[in-house]
């Protein structure tokens, strides 16, 4: 008998219970996004891959919606490459676990910066786009293979080894001869060991196909630079641009700090500039040179608040791409303007607040920054004020 002739469809019923599932309202909700902007066009080898040449009409709008799509009739396996930037590389990779766990997806691979996840294919979609919002995405690659044909080899393989060992079982009872059962129980062992080798392929090659796999990697957030001065006074430009800078030296020195005040309880200092928590959050005491409004170099004509608020408002709009929260107080009985925004970097809220008064000659700005958790916990709303009640020029 020719093996080469068992049927094609009793080979692929064999996988039927593997077949892709219908696209889930989760997954088609995610389908078209983020790929022009947010991913930078790199998705584009994934349209261009086999899933899109040779599905219907009708599969290949669902393609575009869906990045795990498989055309009908087809068996195909996908993985996904993606590098995110994100504020704390440890916790992102820990993040990304948990959203395996929750998906019913497993980890394959992890370490300091990386993680393998096998995610199953229909909320692969979904596990994408929370991915994404672990920081900010750098690249995207997602690669589909098909398999269909490996199927459906290794169905009738299995299936013609699995007859063949049946005869072999059938010539071992009327074997008569020793030298007879000692054949056929090593051709039994071989056959066996093959099966066993087939069936081992078959089912990893199955939960290939049941699950995308994601390899995730993580890099530091870098704080992005202002593409364009947003304001003509250099200082005001720079605002914002530290916040994520927690790498500094702890000095306690006798030094005056260049704005006097009274450090809320927890605080030590850093230097004559500033002051810092055990748990980072950071007091900064900056000095600016004010602008003079006459002509002559002479003469006490400085600029007010009026004229910075503005800017400064402007400048950590630009920033940080966020509301700003605006508020006028007076700090040592001067005019003062308090800023505040809370962008979220790397999936973690912070909190930046900045207070800046006019004293003669000088701009003096105290600037507050920490993850949105620890600033509340270091410096609620009566500690900050009680802080600026204490302020003395």
């Amino acid at each position: 008998m020719n093996k080469k002739l068992f049927p094609m469809s009793a080979a692929v019923l064999l996988f039927s219970a593997g077949c892709t599932s219908p696209m889930t309202d989760e997954a088609r909700s995610f389908g078209s996004c983020r790929e022009s902007a947010q991913d930078g066009g790199v998705a584009a080898p994934a349209r261009r891959s086999h899933v899109r040449n040779t599905a219907p009409r009708i599969l290949q709008k669902s393609a575009r919606q869906n990045h795990f799509q498989t055309p009908a009739g087809h068996r195909m396996t996908f993985t996904a490459h993606l590098r995110l930037s994100v504020g704390n590389v440890r916790t992102a990779v820990d993040q990304a676990r948990s959203l395996a766990m929750r998906a019913g997806g497993y980890v394959k691979r992890m370490d300091d910066s990386s993680v393998t996840l096998a995610i199953p294919v229909g909320k692969a979609e979904s596990m994408l786009a929370e991915l994404k919002k672990l920081g900010v995405l750098l690249s995207q690659r997602i690669e589909g293979e098909d398999v269909t044909q490996q199927v459906t080899n290794l169905a009738i393989r299995l299936e013609n080894l699995e007859r063949s060992r049946k005869r072999l079982l059938a010539l071992l009872e009327k074997a008569g001869k020793v030298e007879e059962m000692v054949k056929v129980e090593n051709a039994i062992t071989r056959v066996t060991t093959e099966l066993e080798r087939l069936q081992a392929q078959q089912k990893n090659l199955q939960s290939r196909i049941d699950h995308v796999t994601m390899y995730v990697n993580f890099s530091a957030a870098v704080v992005r630079e202002i593409p364009h001065n947003t304001s003509p006074v250099g200082w005001i430009n720079e605002l914002g641009a530290d916040l994520l800078a927690f790498n500094q030296r702890i000095v306690n020195n006798d030094n005056s700090l260049i704005i006097d005040l009274k450090l809320p309880a927890g605080f030590v200092k850093n230097g004559s500039t500033g002051a810092i928590s055990g748990d980072y959050c950071i007091i900064k005491l900056a000095s600016y040179n004010n602008a003079v409004t006459a002509t002559h170099w002479y003469g006490n004509e400085y600029a007010d608040m009026k004229f910075y608020a503005p800017m400064i408002e402007k400048a950590l709009a630009e920033r940080f791409k966020v509301r700003v929260a605006v508020s006028a107080c007076k700090i040592d009985g001067r005019d003062a303007v308090v800023y505040t925004v809370k962008p979220v970097i790397g999936g973690t809220s912070y909190t930046y607040r900045a207070a800046a008064a006019v004293v003669k000659s000088k701009v003096k700005v105290i600037i507050v920054r920490a993850k949105s958790a620890v600033f509340e916990k270091n410096l609620p709303e009566t500690a900050w004020r009680e802080m600026l009640r204490s302020v003395s020029f």
